[in-house]
């Protein structure tokens, strides 16, 4: 087991500093806002103001989670399908329509996928090691997957996370590249875990970028697991293409996350206070949210 010693997330719910989000969940709408809190308290105010939209909740949950566990980390791993899109927008579009022969290179620098994960190591201070994975929307899983590799090689205190962020420019792109059930959102969730013991871990994590059937996989995976769905309490799913017992809870989890990415980091932090609140063993995160790649993540209470 992988234990999840903290957790942090800015989403459009109020899930910052909430010790118990399921009674705080809310369907989103598509003018839902983010939910932000006052970023001056982690970020100094010259650096804020230079920072993009998912560059801000990236540093707050990671600054937030280890302020948490009050150690250092020795290990991050961060995902994001899309990176920092707002400053790639702006730096595409100063390209497109400057008149000089020179461009400053801010933009640009801010626009690259791993310069969240770059910005954690400077807020931290942090100078360990720090991988980036982008993966569409299986990147945090990814992430997942590293960081669990880190605790095996011997980490005692990994952080990892998923952010990604909603510009105007995805509307036009959403009825092609995704489902138009969802509104379009930003979120980041980010959490500290480790071989010690806590109360709730991440058991197991799989993905397939080729995948032909999600029931096929999810069956595969609970074999290989040795459970069936029905040892399952709850499942998060992105969509409906998995037969739910009704002996199970079910949570659309883009429902509440609404769309983007990262949203199964966001499924893990609702899992976690799931089992906590319901006094619940165990949960199954489904992430099929883009044709042909899967990802799962089955969670654990030690105490249910």
């Amino acid at each position: 087991m992988y234990y999840i010693h903290a957790i942090a997330s800015i989403t459009h719910q109020n899930s910052f500093r909430v010790d118990n989000i399921i009674n705080e969940l809310k369907p989103i709408e598509k003018d839902s806002d983010l939910i932000s809190p006052d970023y001056k308290e982690f970020i100094p105010g010259a650096a804020l103001r230079r920072l993009s939209p998912v560059l801000r909740i990236g540093l707050t949950t990671s600054i937030e989670v280890k302020n948490k566990v009050n150690k250092d980390f020795d290990a991050i791993s961060v995902g994001t399908a899309l990176g920092c899109l707002k400053d790639t927008e702006k730096f595409l579009t100063t390209f497109h329509t400057s008149t000089s022969d020179f461009l400053s290179p801010t933009a640009f620098i801010q626009s690259t996928h791993n310069t969240i994960g770059g910005q954690i190591s400077l807020g931290l201070g942090n100078h360990a090691y720090n991988m980036t994975h982008t993966q569409n929307n299986l990147s945090f899983e990814v992430a997942l997957i590293d960081a669990m590799m880190c605790v095996n090689e011997g980490k005692s205190n990994v952080l990892v996370g998923a952010a990604d962020e909603h510009i105007p420019f995805l509307e036009t792109l959403q009825p092609k590249l995704v489902s138009n059930q969802y509104p379009l959102s930003t979120g980041a969730s980010f959490f500290a875990i480790s071989g010690k013991k806590n109360n709730i871990g991440v058991k197991a994590v799989k993905t397939n970028f080729n995948s032909a059937s999600t029931q096929e996989d999810l069956v595969n995976f609970l074999s290989e697991q040795n459970m069936t769905l029905n040892d399952v309490d709850v499942v998060l799913n992105s969509s409906d293409t998995v037969q739910i017992p009704s002996t199970c809870d079910s949570i659309d989890y883009l429902n509440f996350s609404g769309l983007h990415y990262s949203a199964s980091a966001f499924a893990l932090h609702i899992a976690h206070d799931y089992l906590i609140e319901k006094k619940k063993k165990t949960a199954l995160i489904i992430n099929d949210m883009c044709s042909g790649k899967t990802g799962f993540m089955l969670v654990q209470s030690d105490e249910a």
